[in-house]
């Protein structure tokens, strides 16, 4: 008896199995590139074609420069540290690492793939999110009642739609993964506590919801956790008003429960990024950026149906909108949204046919989205009107169509095949389908068939070539309504799912490319030789040179830096003002502090018109690189200082050419032991002073100094809370000098002096999160009460 049971149970499970190892299976083939060649799933080949590289290459997709430029350095400092890095000293003379919650840095996958390389770990990462995308969305379909076909296409469907092609490498996807296993729970606490919401199971599935919930927060796209959370709140509410078994107040208990455990989970993130949130210019960026009022126009709808009909940045053929008189949005991530023409027939089929309560959500939650996603009024109004949703992107909306289209043609499908045995015709469904399609052909056609004969033979191929596709598709939606009687269903089952792999294979191969190592930012010589200086100094590079963030792949400090997020004092110190997207990225004039930012080396593209006196050309190659004669140190001694508590004098004084930060040191408030700091003694000078590094970590700095007399050590590094000082073993507070900069009181004589980062708002997330676990393992392991076993085994 016990050795027959394996088998047995293998046979009981090998069926379930078998769908999900067929997904993926397909997302095998769709990267079968980074797992099986030796490539990384990386778009930095784009790199080169920047200075000092100066390729002459078309990027193979150039919509993808935020990954190259902003996430692969920030990954690339993690790896080579071995550790988690609190603070990144190499940007924006230093910012929160944690903090940029964009780093995704406690995402479970990220932390599961770790101790690989960017290079080597984004292709099996990608891989990874991909199929639990499928397997969570083939979870939440098998239990509202689907059948297991249905549920691999729904599987396949949302693993491979539109959003998540196109964000792949960015940190939306990462969010975006849980959607379907947060609803999976969800179900399942509506199913599990149908007879008492507080039921041991139906409380194990909200300790799941929360575990859930906190790994989207970690996923590290803010506005896709905004957008899903309101879905998981319209789901509720959908779930209750479906119910109604007077349980409500308790469930609605128990998801703020659930939803206050998950926010415990994930404070270790959460706290950083809330304070470094308040430090930065964020607030004032999205303000500037209007995102309420950005939308979608309508006739990008034609997009649902032929995806690179008017080009694609991977493909190229971007200028067809221009050449057939069509008006589109130039950013092809922001309007893709695609699902495949059969999944879509699928859809239809479920809306006309099947009259179940989850059709009727996801139906309406597909057209809500769609009317915030096209700006239909009086919508922009309302989202203008509410303090969060007017800072989030509504375009990104396309998300929950494509999930809620995946949950329909599932729905669909089973629906479709039940009446097709029953009278081997769908005719309601079919024409249903087809008649907004064929509109849409042909208001497309009305205004780009004209100008067709304006392309030239390529271009011509590449826009027959999708209309072809389109055809196929709806080729295979005719066979499904004329499908013969005698033949069996389970042929058109399997054309219909290896057609929409197909389909949707063929839209996302290639968007994310696959790279050579040797094109993975590979070092150049102006690169080697600046290595070659092993002082403590920052690079800055003019337009183009050099790339903000790329420098720090090779270990360099930048005094720029590229990120949503900017710590504000910084930033007003850069340019005087701030609320600037993307602060930073390519700068075209020096900024007036420079002699504050510890920048030794200025890259150019050509040659510029410096003042010899303070600036020697050192290298003149694919860049020219200028040496900062009088570059101040990492860490210098000051004697002087004064008091300005008022921002806006402060920043004109440090911004002025007659400011000279050697000699007097600007603070924002009274230093302690004011008066034995003020004392000197005539005639006695600094020249016996001296500071010396240490040891420079991203979170630890250590330093000895000597002084004659009492003074001031300034650092020029950000200053941030949750950087804490000891001189001599003993605290220090840390003051705000030179409106950015750290700077401590020393006293005369020789000093130990140390800096280190860790912020309260990690300690404090750390103690919260420890406490969610803890909840979260007495809820999984409560006990079960007798008559609870009892009335479980009688249903």
């Amino acid at each position: 008896m016990t050795t027959a049971q394996p088998p047995g149970m293998l046979r009981k499970f090998a069926p379930g199995i078998f769908w999900f190892a067929a997904l993926a299976v397909v997302l095998l083939v769709l990267l079968h590139e980074s797992l099986f060649m030796g490539k990384g799933l990386v778009a930095a080949g784009a790199i080169l074609q920047w200075p000092p590289w100066n390729h002459e290459i078309h990027p193979a997709n150039s919509l993808l420069s935020d990954q190259y430029l902003t996430f692969l350095p920030t990954q690339e400092f993690v790896h080579q540290q071995k550790s988690l890095p609190l603070w990144d000293p190499n940007l924006c003379c230093g910012v929160p690492n944690l903090g940029s919650i964009q780093g995704a840095l406690l995402s479970p996958i990220r932390l599961l793939f770790s101790p690989l390389n960017p290079f080597s770990a984004n292709g099996p990462s990608a891989f990874l999110k991909l199929c639990l995308a499928g397997w969570f969305t083939m979870f939440y379909v098998r239990l509202i009642g689907v059948s297991r076909a249905a549920a691999l296409l729904a599987g396949i469907i949302f693993s491979l739609s539109g959003f998540m092609i196109v964000w792949l490498g960015h940190p939306q996807v990462n969010s975006a993964i849980w959607l379907p296993l947060l609803l999976y729970f969800a179900e399942k606490s509506f199913k599990d506590g149908h007879a008492n919401a507080f039921a041991p199971p139906a409380l194990r599935a909200w300790a799941g919801f929360a575990v859930a919930f906190a790994f989207m927060i970690l996923g590290g796209h803010p506005p896709t956790v905004i957008h899903i959370s309101i879905v998981l709140f319209v789901y509720f509410i959908f779930r209750c008003m479906a119910n109604r078994d007077g349980q409500e107040f308790r469930r609605l208990t128990l998801l703020i429960a659930s939803v206050t455990l998950g926010l415990f989970l994930a404070a270790p993130q959460i706290l950083p990024f809330l304070e470094y949130y308040r430090q930065s210019s964020a607030a004032e960026s999205s303000a500037l950026t209007a995102r309420w009022s950005s939308h979608l126009t309508f006739t990008s709808l034609i997009h649902f149906l032929l995806p690179n009909v008017l080009g694609n940045p991977a493909r190229g053929f971007e200028d067809l909108p221009k050449l057939l008189g069509w008006h589109e949005v130039d950013n092809f991530n922001e309007r893709t949204g695609y699902v495949g023409i059969v999944p879509l027939f699928m859809a239809t089929s479920a809306i006309l046919l099947r009259r179940c309560k989850f059709t009727k959500f996801f139906f309406s939650l597909a057209i809500g989205s769609m009317l915030v996603i096209y700006g239909v009024w009086p919508l922009p109004i309302v989202l203008r009107a509410l303090p969060i949703l007017r800072d989030v992107n509504q375009a990104r909306l396309l998300l929950i169509v494509g999930f809620s289209m995946a949950i329909l043609a599932a729905l669909g499908w089973d629906e479709f095949f039940d009446r097709m045995r029953a009278s081997r015709r769908t005719l309601t469904a079919t024409i249903g389908f087809c008649i907004p399609v064929s509109i849409a052909i042909l208001c497309f056609w009305i205004i780009t068939g004209p100008k067709i004969h304006t392309l030239d033979s390529a271009q011509r191929d590449f826009f027959d070539g999708q209309l072809l596709i389109l055809a196929a598709g709806m080729a295979v939606v005719f066979l499904l309504a004329l499908w013969p009687s005698h033949w069996k269903a389970e042929i058109i089952m399997v054309v219909c799912l290896a057609w929409t792999a197909a389909d949707l294979l063929c839209f996302g191969m290639g968007y994310n490319p696959a790279l050579p190592r040797n094109l993975y930012y590979p070092r150049t010589p102006a690169i080697d030789w600046l290595g070659r200086d092993h002082s403590l100094f920052r690079v800055f590079g003019e337009g183009a040179a050099l790339p903000a963030n790329s420098a720090e792949v090779f270990g360099l400090s930048d005094a720029r830096g590229c990120d949503f997020m900017t710590v504000r004092h910084y930033e007003e110190l850069i340019k005087g003002t701030a609320g600037e997207f993307f602060f930073y990225r390519s700068p075209s004039v020096l900024p007036k502090t420079l002699p504050l930012l510890n920048v030794k080396y200025l890259l150019f593209t050509h040659v510029v018109p410096l003042d010899p006196a303070l600036y020697e050309l050192v290298y003149s190659k694919e860049v020219f690189i200028y040496r900062d004669k009088e570059c101040l140190d990492r860490a210098i001694l000051v004697f002087n200082y004064q008091v300005e508590p008022n921002q806006a004098t402060a920043l004109a004084k440090v911004s002025s050419p007659e400011f000279k930060p050697r000699e007097v040191l600007l603070l924002d408030q009274e230093p302690p032991s004011a008066k034995s700091l003020i004392a000197r003694q005539d005639g006695e000078t600094t020249a016996a002073s001296s500071v010396r590094i240490l040891s420079y970590e991203p979170d630890a700095i250590t330093m000895d100094a000597s002084l004659p007399r009492p003074g001031f050590l300034l650092l020029l590094d950000t200053y941030f809370p949750g950087w804490t000082a000891t001189v001599n073993g003993k605290p220090a507070p840390v003051l705000r000098a030179d409106y950015n900069f750290r700077a401590i009181s020393l006293p005369a004589g020789k000093s130990s002096v140390s800096f280190t980062y860790r912020p309260a708002s990690f300690r404090l997330g750390l103690w919260l999160c420890g406490l969610g676990i803890l909840a979260v393992v007495a809820l999984c392991f409560l006990p079960w009460k007798k008559k609870h076993r009892v009335s479980m085994v009688n249903d």
